[in-house]
């Protein structure tokens, strides 16, 4: 009887399950976020290949390398990194006589966050890294051939309660990029990887940066745009004290030379902070209105004892005589009388 196992094999299989990842020769655990999973895929698309499956990794070893299979595409879920995968011929011989059970991705890591941002290439081992790695063999049921006994098989379930929050989850960021409900998650998480890579080139990063790295060029953004609207508010303080002083000192030239009476000075400053041009044409064609400090010296000189008379004054000017020119003719002309 044909075993039906390999024949079952799907498409699509989870490569790397999402959140914290332990691996038998390391003591840090990878994780793998939203941010690595975005990266990962985008890694793959921007190359344009697929990637190899090799058996044990002779791929980097530079030795003959015969492909297992061939990753067509990668896709992002909320539960991990899915492949789909071509099996050679090969391949699924040995996977349905059991002779390779398990698979081991081949990882870039990023030097800062040890985060996963593109996936090198994925081995047929028997030894993998991970802990805990579910056998290819052991996902599909498959019936015992007869006088073997019935193996269990272990197939991949999600929840309902699972299915409906990631069907949430799904909705809400559709919602969120404002993408219509009926379209497919293949094409959301495209969308998604588009509106990643825009982001990074408008912050001059690479297309793979890491989230870490655009939310420090963001907050980078967000003090430059600080620290300048200070700036803008310190100009705005200077030019509005200049232009205070500069409205104070206009009108008090203007009421200096006796074209605004003292009580016009509230009216005279509001008049030049609404229209300058305005009121400096208005004072250059008024009359004097009120007599300058001067003259109002000069006016209380002459009214006290000795000193000329308003009608004198005027009569000196017409006769282009200084004041203490008249009054020592005054004197003398009163002596002799």
């Amino acid at each position: 009887m044909k075993n039906q196992e390999i024949d079952s094999l799907p498409d699509w299989i989870l490569l790397l399950p999402a959140g914290r990842v332990e691996l038998v020769d390391r003591p840090d655990p990878l994780q793998l976020d939203p941010e690595s999973l975005a990266a990962l895929v985008g890694a793959f698309r921007s190359r344009g290949v697929d990637l190899v499956i090799d058996y044990e990794h002779q791929s980097l070893q530079g030795r003959p390398a015969p492909a297992a299979g061939w990753i067509k595409d990668l896709e992002a879920r909320t539960d991990g990194l899915w492949a789909r995968v071509e099996w050679t011929p090969q391949a699924r011989e040995y996977l349905r006589n059991r002779e390779y059970r398990y698979f081991s991705p081949v990882l870039q890591l990023d030097p800062e966050s040890r985060k996963p941002r593109a996936l090198l290439q994925v081995g047929l081992t028997n030894v993998p890294a991970i802990k805990r790695l579910p056998p290819l063999v052991a996902k599909w049921e498959a019936p015992a051939r007869p006088g073997e006994k019935e193996a269990v098989a272990v197939p991949q379930r999600i929840t309902q309660e699972k299915k409906t929050r990631k069907g949430g989850e799904v909705e809400k960021l559709k919602l969120i990029m404002g993408l219509p409900p009926e379209m497919d998650e293949q094409t959301l998480w495209g969308k998604v990887l588009e509106v990643w890579q825009s982001l990074a080139a408008t912050l001059k990063l690479p297309e793979e940066a890491t989230a870490s790295q655009i939310l420090q060029a963001v907050k980078a953004l967000q003090m430059e745009v600080d620290r300048l609207q200070g700036v803008e508010e310190e100009l705005r303080t200077q030019k509005s004290q200049a232009a205070a002083e500069t409205t104070a000192r206009v009108v008090e030239e203007a009421m200096k030379a006796g074209k605004i009476a003292p009580a016009q000075k509230s009216w005279a400053l509001e008049y030049y902070r609404q229209d300058p041009g305005g009121f400096q044409t208005f004072v250059a064609r008024a009359p004097q209105l009120v007599p300058t400090r001067m003259e109002l010296k000069v006016r209380q000189d002459l009214q006290a004892p000795g000193h000329l008379q308003p009608e004198e004054l005027a009569l000196c000017r017409s006769l282009n005589l200084a004041p203490e020119q008249y009054l020592q003719a005054k004197a003398r002309t009163d002596r002799a009388h």
